[in-house]
């Protein structure tokens, strides 16, 4: 009998804690749970389905959807998307749903990224020095390099629980242009510490945290504006 991997346990358990977490916070807020349970299908469903597909396009469509790994950026596009479409379905929780779901989604990336750092999938550039890693299993072998996807957990982590402390003192204004700007910053930096990103000026989970961080700025801008409007 195979051994299950450490990744998809990390990976289903990023699912599980994450979505829980969604529940509680939606059902604080008031939003039927109906509508949760609709809203966690789609974005799981989205999610996954994003994730494989920036792998496919980023590959320039050289592999197959069902072949391909699964990116972390690409699962948050998807999830992203999944928030505005189900906003369409509720417009009452739509608020809800964006401060909620942006909220915990550092939480899904940092336990993810864990699994990344056991088994060594997007693995740090060649590093001797403290925390460095080896890797000699049935799904790496190689190193030493630098913790990048342990730095990565510790990171979003960080930010969730910033997050999370922010959302339930109900200042929620600005939480997610916020919590995209800081999970832009944080992706960017950490690209560079990547053995893949070697060569490279800009990757293209860089160009899309480039995005993101515009996005976050504009929409601060926005907010600010309505206020000195009204």
């Amino acid at each position: 009998m195979n051994a299950i991997s450490p990744y998809s346990v990390t990976f289903v358990s990023a699912f599980i804690v994450s979505f829980a977490v969604v529940f509680l916070l939606l059902k604080k807020r008031g939003v039927p749970t109906n509508y949760i349970g609709y809203s966690i299908l789609l974005n799981v469903v989205l999610i996954l389905y994003g994730g494989k597909m920036f792998t496919v396009v980023t590959r320039g469509f050289q592999i197959s959807i069902f072949t391909a790994g699964f990116s972390g950026l690409g699962g948050a596009i998807g999830l992203l998307m999944g928030i505005w479409i189900f906003g369409k379905i509720y417009p009452k929780g739509r608020t809800s749903l964006w401060e909620t779901y942006v909220t915990v989604l550092p939480l899904l990336y940092g336990i993810s990224k864990f699994g990344c750092y056991l088994v060594g999938c997007c693995h740090g550039i060649p590093y001797e020095g403290p925390m460095a890693v080896c890797y000699n299993s049935q799904y790496m072998k190689g190193g030493p390099y630098f913790p990048v996807q342990l730095m990565e957990s510790i990171a979003f982590l960080g930010i969730f629980l910033a997050s999370i402390l922010i959302y339930l003192r109900g200042n929620r204004r600005n939480l997610v242009p916020v919590i995209m700007i800081l999970c832009a910053i944080a992706k960017f930096s950490l690209d560079y510490l990547r053995e893949e990103h070697l060569g490279k000026i800009l990757s293209a989970n860089q160009l899309v945290c480039i995005e993101f961080f515009l996005w976050g700025i504009i929409t601060l801008r926005k907010n600010r504006n309505k206020i000195h409007e009204a």
